[in-house]
């Protein structure tokens, strides 16, 4: 069996050889010697769900874009300061970002000013002309021919009203929920009916795949309860998810954070998969209760807190691996995956945290593979 069957087969409620086991680490991470075996399994064992070309240039917002970027700021050992510019057809938009010595280069950074950062900008989106946006299913034809089922394959697919709060002023994008309804209402129907278009012409031209949204985990507490997730996100998310359907696609989530009590709604408006589905404290999720809950609607990955890595033991990582497969992998519909990004795996810190993070991922793939054959007896 392929790692991508194996993948297909838990995502289709079915049990497979075992269940699947998901890892990636940083290329950082995987030139140190000591994630020699780590490495040996990424890429030899591990069942993962990875992009593919050929996808929708989605653009800024669905706006063809032209992005630069320039430091307007250095103090060597201290800080660096970027101006970054969408230039858009209805204009630019800018935000300003602030990187600290010496993680100059890391994806994590402060901003200073976010790309949407008036009600003006917001406005500009929901009224800018919009089309079908260009994709490639020449590319994609090809990938799939030479595929060689080393992995699971997807294509993105963006979240308008994740992407808002992200890449938004924060405070104010919240706050337009409940005091500039018109406004985001017709930025969410114009891009996201963008969306849908796209979609239904690239299942015109052959291309059904599954494809990965990330948004969710800003979309629910802290930051939006029931009400306004059900206002803002439920019936917008729907219509893009009917659409993949449609075309005989299907969509996974990635979703951080406190989701428990939004899983029957995820699965009622079309998300197919959803990872990683943190326990507490990192997040809400009870795993067998999960388990029960979706009775084969939408496929589980996750719930290992790798978060935990640094300070854990070895025990306490097999009995966290034994417990998921335990609540989970009966009847399929699971995989295994850490909750934190890379599992935790860092580079950058102390020897000795380092190591033990190390033996603990090594621990979480042993655990795996002892405790996920099928049939499951743990």
């Amino acid at each position: 069996m392929t790692r991508q069957n194996r993948w297909l087969t838990a995502a289709s409620f079915r049990e497979a050889d075992r269940v699947p086991i998901e890892l990636q680490i940083s290329a950082a991470a995987r030139k140190r010697p000591e994630c020699e075996r780590i490495v040996a399994f990424i890429d030899d064992g591990a069942d993962n769900f990875l992009g593919m070309p050929g996808g929708a240039q989605w653009g800024f917002f669905g706006l063809t874009t032209e992005y630069s970027e320039e430091v307007t700021e250095d103090v060597p050992g201290e800080y660096r300061r970027k101006r970054k510019v969408h230039r858009t057809p209805v204009g630019d938009f800018h935000a300003i970002t602030k990187h600290f010595y010496p993680h100059v280069d890391s994806p994590d950074f402060q901003w200073e000013r976010r790309f949407i950062h008036t009600l003006g900008d917001l406005e500009r989106l929901a009224d800018a002309p919009r089309e079908v946006r260009a994709f490639n299913p020449e590319a994609f034809a090809e990938a799939l021919a030479q595929d060689d089922g080393r992995a699971a394959r997807c294509l993105g697919v963006p979240h308008p009203l994740g992407g808002l709060v992200r890449q938004g002023n924060m405070q104010e994008a919240y706050m337009w929920l409940a005091g500039e309804k018109q406004v985001m209402h017709r930025f969410l129907q114009r891009v996201n009916e963008q969306i849908r278009d796209t979609i239904l012409a690239m299942g015109e031209a052959g291309m059904a795949p599954w494809f990965q949204v990330c948004a969710h985990e800003m979309l629910i507490p802290p930051w939006m309860g029931h009400r306004m997730f059900d206002e803002f996100v439920f019936h917008y998310d729907k219509m893009v998810n009917d659409a993949i359907h449609q075309i005989g696609g299907k969509l996974r989530a990635h979703c951080h954070g406190n989701c428990m009590d939004f899983l029957d709604k995820m699965a009622d408006m079309g998300i197919d998969a959803i990872e990683p589905l943190e326990p507490a404290p990192f997040g809400d999720v009870d795993l067998a209760e999960a388990k029960i809950r979706m009775d084969g609607r939408m496929m589980l990955s996750g719930n290992i807190p790798s978060q935990n890595f640094p300070s854990c033991s070895p025990d306490d990582v097999r009995q966290w691996v034994r417990e998921a497969v335990r609540d989970a992998a009966p009847g399929g519909g699971f995989a295994l995956r850490t909750t934190g990004g890379h599992a935790g795996v860092n580079p950058e810190l102390d020897d000795a945290t380092f190591k033990n993070i190390i033996r603990n991922v090594e621990t979480y793939i042993e655990a795996g593979l002892e405790y996920g054959t099928y049939p499951i007896d743990v």
